[in-house]
Parts: C-alpha cells; sequence; structure tokens
C-alpha cells in the first residue's frame, strides 16, 4: 500500500474519530462553575460535523483510490485536508482570544488534539498525492520532436 494512501485513510479515520471526541471544557473555557453550567463541547455540536465529514469523505476516497492518485482526485481531497486543517487552527485561536482564567490546556479537551493530528496526516498525504500527479503528469506528457 502507498505511503500517501495510508496517510489519508489514516487520517480520515482520524477525524472521524477526533469529531466526536470532546474538544473543549465549557466551564473552563468561560470561567463558570455550578451543575447548570457542567458541559462539556463534543465536536459532534459544533465543527466536528464538518471535520467528521470531511474525514469519511477522504476516507471513502482512500478506501475507491486505485493505482496511482489522480489531479481530479487529490486536488479536492487536499482542500479538504486544508479546509480540516483550518476549522482546527480556527477553534485553537478562539480559545486563545478568550484567554481562560485556568489556561489553554484546561480549556481545551483531547478531541480537539486528535483532530488536528488527524487532519494534518490527510494534508501531508493528499499533498504528496498533488505532487505525485503533477509529476506523473508531466513524464507522461509527450515530448516536441524536431521533426514538427
Amino acid at each position: 500500500m502507498q505511503t500517501k494512501k495510508l496517510l489519508v485513510l489514516t487520517g480520515g479515520l482520524i477525524l472521524i474519530l477526533g469529531s466526536r471526541l470532546p474538544w473543549m471544557s465549557v466551564p473552563v473555557l468561560f470561567g463558570v462553575q455550578g451543575p447548570a453550567y457542567e458541559a462539556i463541547e463534543i465536536g459532534w455540536e459544533d465543527n466536528g460535523f464538518i471535520t467528521g465529514g470531511i474525514g469519511l469523505i477522504l476516507f471513502l476516497g482512500g478506501m475507491f483510490w486505485r493505482g496511482r492518485a489522480k489531479t481530479g482526485y487529490s486536488i479536492p481531497a487536499a482542500i479538504l485536508a486544508v479546509c480540516a486543517v483550518s476549522i482546527v487552527i480556527g477553534c485553537f485561536q478562539r480559545v486563545l482570544e478568550i484567554d481562560p482564567s485556568a489556561g489553554f490546556f484546561a480549556a481545551t479537551d483531547i478531541g480537539i488534539y486528535v483532530t488536528f493530528i488527524g487532519s494534518l496526516l490527510a494534508l501531508v498525504g493528499t499533498v504528496g498525492a498533488v505532487i505525485m500527479s503533477f509529476t506523473n503528469n508531466h513524464r507522461h506528457t509527450p515530448e516536441p520532436t524536431g521533426a514538427t
């Protein structure tokens, strides 16, 4: 199995898993206490829908990926992987803007880190596939001859 395909498959699975895990601790993030505020935001409640969907698309695309990656698959897959990375970075940035009194690591939970790792794996695999698809297209393009 190709390394790029394995990275995309693994990244897609990790994205799906990370979208179902807790991303943030709402009481710590906003500095509230009490039983009414005891909530943990699961990724599936917000951005997890998008990252889980991206992970599912990348995973299914990787399952049906045969042979060398074609440009028609690798470029949209890379765009989806960039979107997943951007979503997680946006969540990190939002937590930093809120600046919880307990600290950044207390406000974030395991799901956001798992999703970030999955999106990075998918990004590396898809960017590698894009580079290889352009390299393969360049190799197989007929060269002009002196007879023309």
